[in-house]
């Protein structure tokens, strides 16, 4: 550790006041009040997605002077974000960037596997499992269908958001305020003559993925090609991945889009069953496959 470090502050003696984050090298008393930090961000979670500083000083008992400071540090640092109009705090995209380790780290993948790799059987298309990194997917998993004219995906894979299936029902489950955010300013890309490139012509698509939880992409990322998406629960609730069915867009019928629809919902729904039980036991649960024992954490 450098002798200069990064804190939320540091207490003083009497343990009401705190110096600003890197102010000053690490002492004694900056445990306490990163834990106070800490104690402010995870308090959106259990009261309520917006709050200012005197409910924040009340909820905690901190002197607001106190909540003044560290949420002017979380603020500058993008863990908090104040609103303009209101002066109200929320929670920042910086605490995004700790999503795609935090997935590693609990083995998403895994969970998922055995049920992609038996609707990929049952459907003989490509299927694939991915969460939302800014405007962009990120493939975490990927079965390769039977067929001789099939799609291929790597995982780590990465798609725009925006005209991908999986993007859109990821992008469904999110704020207006923060899918416009993560998306950035128009007019987004145009891959195809098909391509949504507008929050005004994309809103209406989400607004219908998250009545019908199910996510169509009709070659907007790439002619010939489409895809259907059903979102997953995971450690952020619903919607917080996706799973989705690609192929060629010559082989999809009314019929086969219909029972592909009903296997990505079946699929979905078994996905979050697994999830359930897991975190229900305390993060291990068992592979049906073959039988071996993994954790969530």
């Amino acid at each position: 550790m450098q002798k200069q470090v990064s804190t939320i502050g540091r207490e003083s003696a009497a343990g009401d006041s705190g110096d600003a984050l890197g102010s000053r090298p690490e002492r004694n008393g900056s445990v306490g009040t990163l834990a106070r930090g800490l104690d402010i961000i995870a308090l959106f979670t259990s009261v309520g997605p917006e709050l200012s500083q005197t409910e924040i000083s009340d909820a905690l008992s901190l002197p607001l002077a106190t909540v003044h400071r560290l949420t002017g540090v979380l603020t500058e640092r993008g863990f908090l974000e104040r609103d303009p109009q209101t002066r109200r705090l929320r929670l920042g995209l910086e605490l995004t960037r700790l999503v795609p380790p935090l997935l590693a780290g609990m083995h998403l993948p895994d969970l998922a596997r055995h049920h992609l790799v038996e609707l990929a059987a049952r459907t003989h298309e490509t299927v694939n499992l991915a969460v939302l990194q800014g405007n962009e997917v990120v493939y975490l998993l990927s079965e390769v269908g039977d067929r001789l004219l099939t799609l291929q995906a790597t995982v780590g894979q990465r798609l725009p958001a925006h005209c991908s299936a999986l993007g859109k029902c990821l992008l469904a489950h999110l704020t207006e305020e923060t899918a416009r955010e993560l998306l950035g300013p128009e007019p987004y890309e145009t891959r195809t003559p098909h391509t949504l490139t507008s929050w005004k012509a994309l809103a209406p698509a989400l607004a219908e993925i998250l009545r019908t939880g199910i996510a169509y992409s009709a070659e907007e990322y790439e002619i010939g090609l489409v895809s259907i998406a059903a979102p997953v629960r995971w450690t952020g609730g619903p919607g917080a991945a996706a799973i989705n069915a690609s192929l060629p867009a010559s082989r999809l019928t009314d019929d086969s889009r219909e029972e592909l629809t009903a296997l990505l919902r079946e699929t979905a729904r078994a996905i979050d069953a697994r999830w359930e039980s897991a975190a229900a036991t305390g993060g291990a649960y068992r592979m049906p496959d073959e039988g071996r024992v993994a954790n969530v954490g």
